[in-house]
């Protein structure tokens, strides 16, 4: 949309397709039909919520800035109550076409609505013929002054120029002046309405903006296609793909939400979520001077969230003089000259600084008591201070993904992991999913030092060899039968071992070894590290200290690194098949699935 100014030549149409309407005290408004409202408890509040179905490219966060007055005054809470009256939605970051959610609009006084004890509101609707004559009750007459623009007026009630508030308010003013054909050649000295602001606080208001937006152009709806953010205004995904399992190579099951024939500048935008215009003309008033046109696919403009505008362009394609008159309209907007076929990396590398002005790392660490994960990658960031870090990579290879289990990790860390993958043929997302199945798995066995007997057990066990408790010996001492309980340790074909925890005295030990047996002394009270030495002579074992973990299956310096204070253990006997984990710290869940998928076993050493 060109700025709107009284001498301008250009509007975009709009088409109205059914409004609710409540009637306020003192204005009558026709009745055609009912919509229901739901009335939920949340916290010892009721939040009067719209039942909404999901369509395809919508997305939580749009949503939920669209709607109620809730988001405005706090918009983390209101992003609360969404997800606990929306228990189903387990992710914020993935809903579906055609899913079922509630949006909260905003949070009643008990006796605020007619039956709002019954857990339902109905509010009556007016026929759409009959909008503009009531609309116009909500409206506030005004008289054009010379140099005034609609597009000024109207953001200095409803909100800056292009956000979701002042196309809103350009809605209603077209609404309540239907006589107006071209809001652009408004003179000075006409009588108008403007939108009363109030009208924003109505508990219907949403529904009136949402079903007067202009339509989309209808598309197929697929539920098996998830509707991830992230999607630039014009960039439509293609059905996600997945890999399945292949015995033969062993590569793992990967979900790609692929697009194909996307510029290098509407990839950029994809990945860093903001908004590109690269169809079109704009057109900006020069005064005694043809009204200076903007083609849009040779200059296009990313838009931010908050507003600021980004016109990428050739340095000879624009003059200084044209980004003068530009600026005029647009104060928020930056020129970036770009080369003839800009690499994405390189638009990434300069738009990224746009969006945290700290720019972005390549390595981060958390610490989390005593559990070291490392961060390598292309760009870490944070976009703005109330959203998460971001950590984006961009793989030519799906298999690269992240592990969903560490995903989840640093999610809970408030780092979002971002994967693109990037093709000759195509690009797209690696999606994850950051609730595993698994991820509720229990606490991994805790283990006292002062009871070696038990960390021997389970260690060999988990190890693969067999382990018998308390087995009676009979062995001939001074000239008698004598019967004592040993451990038995198995180590393969006829080879067995008894360990000792003290229980044998003088003697006895070399009488046993006389029959045939090997006995391991073990000490009571002996350190982890001592029992490990001793086992490691006998069971051959690898032993590797604080050992470091690379999570994917990706080079290192674009890879996660998990480093645990304690010691892996493998036996070089068994083929080192199985591993086993010894660690004096708490490994969080979602690591303990991962040491799952890699048959680690965890002991916790207490």
């Amino acid at each position: 949309m060109k700025p709107h100014r009284l001498s301008a030549l250009s509007i975009l149409p709009v088409l109205v397709c059914g409004v609710i309407l409540l009637a306020g005290p003192g204005r009558s408004l026709a009745v055609f039909y009912q919509k229901h409202y739901v009335v939920e408890r949340d916290r010892d509040k009721e939040i009067l919520c719209d039942p909404y179905v999901v369509q395809r490219d919508d997305s939580v966060i749009r949503l939920l800035k669209q709607r109620g007055d809730i988001a405005h005054k706090d918009f983390p809470k209101f992003l609360d109550i969404f997800k606990r009256i929306n228990p189903r939605v387990r992710d914020m970051d993935l809903i579906y076409p055609d899913q079922q959610i509630l949006i909260p609009l905003r949070i009643l006084e008990p006796g605020a609505l007619t039956g709002q004890e019954t857990g339902q509101v109905t509010i009556p609707v007016i026929p759409i013929t009959g909008l503009s004559e009531n609309l116009k009750q909500f409206a506030d007459p005004y008289t054009v002054q010379y140099g005034d623009w609609i597009s000024r007026v109207i953001s200095e009630r409803f909100g800056r120029y292009g956000s979701d508030g002042y196309n809103r308010g350009m809605r209603l003013f077209k609404m309540m002046n239907p006589e107006i054909k071209d809001p652009d050649k408004v003179r000075a000295g006409a009588r108008i309405r403007l939108p009363d602001p109030e009208i924003k606080k109505e508990p219907w208001f949403s529904d009136v903006m949402d079903q007067a937006r202009p339509s989309a152009a209808p598309g197929p709806s697929d539920k098996d296609n998830a509707v991830v953010p992230g999607r630039a205004a014009n960039i439509s995904a293609e059905t996600i793909e997945e890999s399945q399992n292949d015995a033969k190579t062993g590569r793992t099951s990967v979900s790609v939400q692929w697009f194909a024939d996307l510029s290098v500048l509407a990839k950029a935008a994809e990945i860093l979520d903001v908004r590109i215009f690269n169809k079109g003309r704009y057109f900006f008033p020069r005064s005694g001077e043809r009204d200076l046109s903007l083609d849009l696919s040779r200059t296009p403009v990313l838009e931010l969230s908050d507003g600021r505008k980004f016109l990428l362009t050739r340095r000879q394609w624009i003059s200084p003089g044209d980004q003068a008159v530009l600026q005029v309209y647009w104060r928020n907007l930056e020129v970036l000259f770009v080369p003839r076929q800009p690499k994405l990396t390189w638009l990434l590398e300069k738009l990224i600084p746009k969006l945290d002005p700290d720019g972005y790392q390549n390595r981060m660490e958390i610490d989390d008591k005593g559990l070291s994960t490392v961060l390598r990658g292309q760009f870490i960031y944070q976009p703005s201070e109330d959203r998460d870090t971001i950590y984006l990579n961009i793989f030519s290879d799906p298999e690269m993904k992240t592990p969903e289990s560490v995903c989840a990790y640093l999610e809970s860390r408030a780092v979002k992991v971002r994967d693109w993958v990037e093709t000759p043929e195509k690009s797209g997302w690696i999606l994850h999913d950051t609730e595993p199945s698994n991820a509720r798995r229990p606490e991994p066995p805790a283990l006292q030092t002062r009871r070696p007997d038990r960390l021997v057990r389970v260690l060999v066990e988990k190890l693969g060899y067999t382990y018998h408790e308390n087995i009676e010996v009979c062995f001939p001492y001074a000239g008698f039968q004598v019967r004592a309980a040993a451990n038995l340790l198995s180590l393969g074909e006829n080879a067995e071992m008894l360990i000792d925890y003290g229980d044998l005295q003088g003697d006895a030990v070399y009488a046993i070894e006389n029959t045939g047996f090997r006995v391991l002394q073990i000490p009571p009270g002996s350190e982890p590290d001592t029992i490990l030495e001793q086992l490691g002579d006998v069971l051959n074992l690898e032993i590797m200290h604080d050992p470091i973990f690379w999570t994917a299956n990706r080079p290192r310096i674009h890879n996660i690194s998990l480093q645990v204070p304690g010691v892996l253990v493998s036996s070089r006997d068994k083929g080192g098949e199985k591993r086993v984990l010894l660690s004096d710290v708490p490994v969080a869940r979602e690591f303990l699935t991962y040491f799952d998928q890699q048959d680690i076993s965890v002991i916790r050493i207490r």
